[in-house]
């Protein structure tokens, strides 16, 4: 059988069972109050892609994790990944109305309730990182911990929201930039392919190559978002980093520039991908994370191009 096609089935065989854990994690709403049960089902009601569910999940059992234990922590980390985007979303962060091609949690539910389905989301993700750990060797189960806050704590994920949330209208430069993507979005990623590894069978090179891809495709996916808020297609509302005075890599050094640093992290990350051990067969579930460049980029340079010149 095909390399490729063996994986596309497997992928898309882990994301069915990824999507009935996220819709499931939470269990039965019994009890809950009705406005922040109506707002939790709705935010399980559209999962997403499941990206980095489905990466944490297949690279657990690639690294010897048993199912259960690699269901329950790549569902904890997407619960943890959904409840950034509801606070991204927020007046006070973004400002955005849409997500996921539909209205923004808020819009629909009130900022308050929001922000409790997307505390109860983060509570309940810990929990089921603990039971993904649970298991593991004592020594795994400490460094687990914490690479767990590490990654998600205030010198990452919440450390680099702080930072995008900083007066960035007197002027920015790429390395700023990319300083706050590789916390706000390069270390959820890494959390995504090193923990689940790091609670398995991997050896340190396994994991510091995976730490180093998580980093590049994380790098490049903001990129590719920044590149996006310019010419839409993001699935979200366009123009807010403009309009708010956000980090972003177009407004730091240009269109064209921009684009170049992502087809040069999309490259660098190729070749870590390519340094892995073992046949690249083994890696198929890390293809997915592979960015491509967005839709009417190269438009858009042809513009530019056919006016200078």
């Amino acid at each position: 059988m095909n390399p490729d096609f063996w994986w596309a089935k497997r992928a898309s065989c882990a994301k069915a069972l990824m999507a009935e854990s996220f819709r499931q994690g939470m269990g039965r709403p019994e009890g809950v109050e009705r406005r922040l049960a109506a707002a939790l089902g709705d935010l399980l009601a559209r999962p997403g892609s499941l990206t980095r569910a489905v990466a944490a999940y297949l690279v657990g059992i690639e690294m010897g994790v048993p199912e259960a234990q690699a269901r329950a922590m790549a569902c904890g980390i997407e619960y943890l990944h959904t409840a950034s985007l509801v606070f991204d979303d927020l007046p006070a962060m973004d400002d955005a109305v849409t997500r996921r091609s539909m209205p923004a949690l808020h819009v629909l539910h009130g900022e308050g309730t929001a922000m409790l389905a997307a505390l109860a989301m983060i509570n309940r993700g810990y929990l089921l990182l603990w039971q993904g750990m649970n298991g593991a060797s004592l020594a795994r189960r400490e460094r687990a911990g914490e690479w767990v806050d590490r990654c998600l704590g205030t010198v990452g994920m919440i450390g680099g929201q702080s930072h995008d949330l900083g007066d960035w209208q007197g002027g920015q430069s790429a390395a700023d930039v990319s300083e706050v993507a590789a916390r706000k979005t390069g270390d959820l990623l890494r959390l995504t392919l090193v923990l689940p590894a790091m609670i398995g069978r991997a050896s340190e090179r396994e994991l510091q190559l995976l730490d180093r891809l998580a980093l590049l495709r994380g790098l490049a996916y903001q990129a590719a978002d920044d590149v996006k808020d310019v010419v839409g297609g993001a699935g979200k509302t366009a123009g807010r980093d403009e309009a708010l005075g956000r980090p972003n890599l177009v407004m730091a050094e240009g269109f064209a520039a921009a684009v170049v640093r992502l087809e040069r992290l999309v490259v660098v990350g190729d070749r870590v991908q390519a340094a892995l051990p073992g046949p690249a067969e083994r890696w198929g579930m890390l293809v997915p994370l592979r960015i491509e460049i967005p839709e009417g980029v190269a438009a858009l340079l042809s513009e530019g191009d056919t006016a200078a010149g």
